[in-house]
C-alpha cells in the first residue's frame, strides 16, 4: 500500500530524476553556492546530484545557474 507523498525533483546538473532525499539542495548565499544540509535556508534552491561531477558541470553552467535562480 503507498504511503503519503514522494517528492521527485531534477538534477540541475545532469538533468536526472530522483527523490529528494537523494539530492543535495543548493542555495544562493552572498553570490556563493551553498549546501543546505537541513533544506530550511531562505529562498530559491536549486537539486543537484551528490556526486562531484554532476556539481562541477552546475557550477559551470552561469547561465542555466542564472535562470534557475531568477536573477
Amino acid at each position: 500500500m503507498k504511503r503519503g507523498h514522494v517528492p521527485v525533483r531534477t538534477c540541475k546538473g545532469c538533468g536526472q530524476k530522483r527523490l529528494a532525499t537523494e539530492m543535495a539542495r543548493l542555495v544562493l548565499s552572498e553570490g556563493a553556492l551553498v549546501e543546505d544540509w537541513r533544506k530550511c535556508l531562505p529562498g530559491r534552491g536549486v537539486y543537484c546530484c551528490r556526486n562531484d561531477q554532476c556539481r562541477l558541470r552546475l557550477e559551470k553552467n552561469k547561465k542555466g545557474l542564472k535562470r534557475a535562480f531568477r536573477l
